[in-house]
């Protein structure tokens, strides 16, 4: 409530002004109101029939620990369309499909503490919990999921990190071990002569994983296309073995010949074929780890000297502790050591999504992202 303070002179009886005591006059503040949330809101869902369709569904409540999020840009990937064509990750139906957003915070449960309404955030999500499908105008997200956006960067730019950006670094970091924080190189010690191999490294998970790997202190060798040779350069990579017109067994020798028996490091995105051939390139070095993130993934059978880790990115959600990489992520890439894709935006909102994730199915994107830009 305001104030206002108002003193007149006051005649007295013996007609002598006297200075009055001051007194106080309330002024009420006019009263804002937050506009309550709409009981339904706009989802892309998955029918019975296993087609799209723009429903209505009801705008969930909160529980202690939930953050509910209005998105403004949505990141598109294979899992997506994969999903629906193969029928897996879909524990009932109609279900809202969509792994990664960025967003801007519209709730928050009882009991969360980091974050307040209107901050700007990016999320990763867990394909079992309906509410957390992003093809929709409001998602629900654990608050040890839910993460400010790097400084300077767009939403459509943070609509990369939930998938690429965070599996690339969790893979890393998590199931290779690798420390975050790149050690003090002594000579005892250096890593600079130990390499990473990423095969598939014009994939936007391999353009990170370039970047990841270059920053722990590993020189990376990336396989991929000749036009995209330069890029993969740029990004960090110590070589990049174009694989136009080549067979397996020629990409393997050229591998083997700039590697020798220092690839400790392995990240196929490409295919069950290559990642077979990509274990045999690391049966050299004395101790390896492989990641297989190309799916389905392979049964592949390894040397003893490599280990086959199961990347599963499920922890991020069901691990608190997980949100470490996540911030850490983001650190780096506002710190502008960890470069974003080129992203291309579609701007039809959910209806567009559709038709975008028959783009990314279609063809190579040239190591571009596709996001969708929410309405509103």
């Amino acid at each position: 409530m305001a104030t206002l303070t108002q003193t007149q002179p006051v005649r007295t009886q013996h007609h002598i002004f006297v200075e009055p005591q001051p007194r106080t006059i309330e002024i009420p503040r006019p009263i804002i109101q937050e506009q309550p949330l709409a009981a339904t809101h706009l989802a892309l869902t998955v029918n019975e029939q296993l087609q799209y369709s723009l429903t209505q569904v009801s705008t969930p409540h909160l529980d202690e620990h939930e953050v509910l999020l209005r998105t403004k840009a949505v990141g598109l990937n294979p899992i997506d369309w994969k999903t629906v064509e193969y029928k897996f990750c879909m524990p009932e139906l109609p279900w809202i499909n969509g792994r990664e957003c960025s967003a801007i915070v519209e709730g928050v449960g009882s009991g969360v503490k980091s974050l307040s309404k209107g901050q700007r955030v990016w999320t990763s999500t867990y394909y079992r919990d309906r509410r957390a499908g992003c093809f929709q105008d409001l998602v629900v997200a654990p608050e040890h999921t839910v993460i400010p956006m790097p400084r300077g960067v767009s939403f459509e730019g943070a609509a990369s990190l939930g998938v690429c950006g965070l599996t690339a670094a969790m893979t890393i970091w998590k199931w290779f071990e690798v420390p975050m924080h790149r050690r003090r190189q002594t000579r005892s010690s250096s890593r600079d002569d130990r390499f990473a191999l990423i095969w598939g490294g014009s994939t936007i998970t391999g353009q990170f994983a370039i970047q990841i790997a270059a920053e722990a202190g590993f020189k990376v060798i990336a396989v991929a296309s000749e036009r995209t040779q330069r890029k993969l350069l740029d990004l960090g990579a110590h070589h990049v073995v174009a694989r136009d017109g080549k067979s397996l067994a020629a990409i393997a020798s050229e591998i083997e010949r700039i590697g020798e028996d220092k690839i400790v490091l392995g990240i196929d995105l490409a295919s069950p074929e290559t990642a077979a051939v990509g274990v045999a390139c690391l049966s050299k070095s004395q101790s390896a780890r492989f990641a297989p993130l190309a799916m389905p993934s392979p049964p592949i059978d390894a040397p003893e000297n490599v280990e086959i880790v199961n990347v599963e990115m499920k922890r991020f959600v069901l691990d608190p502790t997980s949100k470490q990489y996540a911030v850490r992520l983001a650190s780096l890439v506002g710190q502008g050591r960890v470069k974003l894709p080129k992203v291309v935006a579609l701007a039809g909102g959910l209806q567009d999504v559709e038709a975008g994730l028959r783009r990314i199915r279609g063809g190579d994107m040239g190591g571009s992202k596709l996001v969708v830009r929410m309405h509103g």
